[in-house]
């Protein structure tokens, strides 16, 4: 940001035009009132306006007609890769071309700690010494200088000296002093120096990242974004339901030869049969809570083709859900002996479980149908539930459909 001039004095005063990032206008109005104290006329704004070709041509006519520019350089202005004060910066160049190469123009001027090797800045700032002038409040080497500018005696701002071994053309790189110093931890401020070294990580690290090229941090963008997206397009209970086809087949076979509607004593064996040969860790052992209860599909009797639906569904679901949540599901002994909603949460309490999972086959005039149902033990409420044709239905198809509805439950 910079300068549109006060009111004309009618006195002929050097004139100063001071260039500043607008994050540094604190500390060019320090030195905007030192200046005009030391006898000096300077063009100056802090109206915030970055347009208008009214405003852009008055910025181009001051540079073209100050006796001195001065631009602030500061860790802002090395932060910011892009911005108003550096059009300044050019202009300002371009003007110097047609003066002879011992005449004083660019006053550049630090406010910070900023280092004059490898600052980004144009090429002419680097061949004339820089001043010093902390926060931009006067000191003894501006108050020399605008002494000097005002008597009209020479100003000698002589160039960096450059050793034998280290030309013009190398510097060193870009913004090298953009990293934050490390933290320094005080007596009795242990909690407060970690918290500073958290901070000073993250800000290396963003400054480090930052430095890549910008085709390489937007291909990280765009990774971000689409692994968040599909985060979000993946409701959080849902697994990839994706099990071997060494498992598939094993599954398939234990619920052939299941028949837990019809002899108590197969549940058990199910569950250790699932424990034994697929996932070693499930089985009901004494003492042991599940978040997941699975209770035994129900079918009425005398309806083999109802039971044996109900039976390869429940042994297929079980076994999916044991696979995919490391053996975290419970196991009732027998199926619910009423339907009612209620006998489900009594059996989830009992086993101290969030969730209880259970089905039925339901006949009607038309078609028998798998009711299978997910609810909540806290207060009852279904989570989710459907109903399958009992004819031509897939046990394999419905226990992948019913695990990737389970709630992710801890240990998953």
């Amino acid at each position: 940001m910079s300068a549109a001039g006060p009111v004309d004095s009618p006195s002929q005063l050097p004139s100063v035009f001071l260039s500043y990032a607008s994050e540094d206008r604190p500390a060019a109005q320090a030195l905007r009132d030192a200046l005009q104290a030391f006898g000096l006329e300077v063009w100056y704004d802090e109206s915030g306006l970055d347009g208008g070709d009214a405003w852009d041509q008055k910025i181009r006519r001051r540079i073209r007609e100050c006796d001195f520019f001065m631009p602030l350089i500061s860790a802002q202005t090395e932060a910011r890769p892009e911005g108003y004060f550096r059009r300044e910066w050019r202009l300002a160049v371009e003007r110097t071309l047609d003066m002879a190469d011992d005449h004083p123009f660019l006053l550049p001027v630090v406010i910070d700690d900023t280092a004059q090797a490898g600052a980004r800045v144009p090429e002419k700032f680097l061949a004339v010494q820089w001043m010093r002038v902390p926060g931009g409040r006067p000191n003894a080497a501006l108050e020399t200088v605008c002494r000097r500018l005002v008597s009209g005696q020479p100003v000698a701002l002589q160039a960096p000296r450059k050793t034998a071994d280290q030309p013009a053309a190398t510097r060193l790189p870009a913004r090298a002093r953009d990293y934050p110093s490390f933290p320094r931890e005080e007596p009795g401020q242990k909690v407060r120096f970690w918290v500073q070294v958290l901070g000073w990580a993250l800000q290396s690290s963003w400054i480090f990242f930052n430095r890549f090229p910008r085709w390489v941090r937007i291909v990280v963008y765009l990774w971000v974004a689409i692994v968040l997206m599909s985060r979000g397009c993946t409701p959080s209970g849902e697994h990839s339901g994706r099990i071997s086809s060494a498992d598939a087949r094993k599954l398939e076979e234990i619920s052939e030869s299941y028949q837990g509607s019809l002899n108590k004593a197969d549940v058990a064996k199910l569950g250790a049969r699932i424990a034994r040969e697929l996932t070693s860790e499930v089985g009901n052992k004494p003492g042991q809570t599940s978040p997941l209860l699975a209770i035994p599909f129900s079918a009425p009797s005398g309806d083999p083709a109802a039971q044996r639906v109900a039976d390869s569904t429940f042994a297929q679901i079980y076994g999916r859900i044991a696979l995919s949540r490391h053996g975290h599901v419970g196991l009732a002994d027998e199926p619910l002996s009423s339907a009612a909603s209620s006998a489900a949460v009594e059996q989830g309490r009992a086993h101290h479980s969030h969730y209880v999972l259970y089905g039925a086959v339901e006949k009607s005039p038309h078609e028998s149908s798998l009711a299978v149902k997910m609810i909540a033990v806290a207060d009852g409420s279904i989570l989710w539930s459907k109903s399958y044709p009992v004819a031509g239905a897939d046990p394999t198809k419905i226990a992948a459909e019913v695990d990737s509805k389970v709630p992710r439950i801890e240990g998953d």
